[in-house]
């Protein structure tokens, strides 16, 4: 992906694509720190713990079918998991196009948000319900 304006990111949520409808979206990556200091030690000591991935997407909210709100909503009520994937643009996947992958679980959903004349919109975060976390495809 060359540097440039982000215009054309990929987004599927279980399977539906609704990258015609995503206003902004972000992936973040994190490890729990884990102090390890030892008695006699003057300093503190640190260990990456656990890791953990959140992926944010901001939709422009569509009520018609296979759109926005029936994609999440039923998700946002069930326990089951799902995969959710990012890619930088809609360039095959490659090195320089990977494609992010989460199974995660939707534990909030706001059908509607916004104010007088605003773009109807909703912010969903996607959280890691698998013990693989985000994984990185590049081809």
């Amino acid at each position: 992906m060359a540097i440039g304006p982000f215009t054309d990111a990929v987004v599927t949520v279980n399977g539906v694509n609704l990258s015609d409808h995503v206003q902004s979206c972000s992936i973040e990556t994190s490890r729990d720190d884990v102090d390890v200091t030892a008695m006699g030690a003057a300093n503190k000591t640190y260990i990456a713990g656990l890791g953990d991935a959140t992926f944010k997407v901001t939709f422009f909210q569509d009520f018609a079918a296979a759109k926005v709100h029936a994609t999440l909503y039923p998700l946002s009520v069930s326990n089951t998991p799902f995969v959710v994937t990012i890619k930088g643009t809609s360039a095959a996947t490659s090195a320089i196009n990977p494609q992010f992958s989460l199974t995660s679980l939707l534990f909030g959903y706001s059908p509607l948000d916004g104010s007088v004349g605003d773009a109807s919109t909703t912010e969903v975060e996607f959280r890691n319900a698998s013990q693989a976390g985000m994984t990185v495809q590049t081809v």
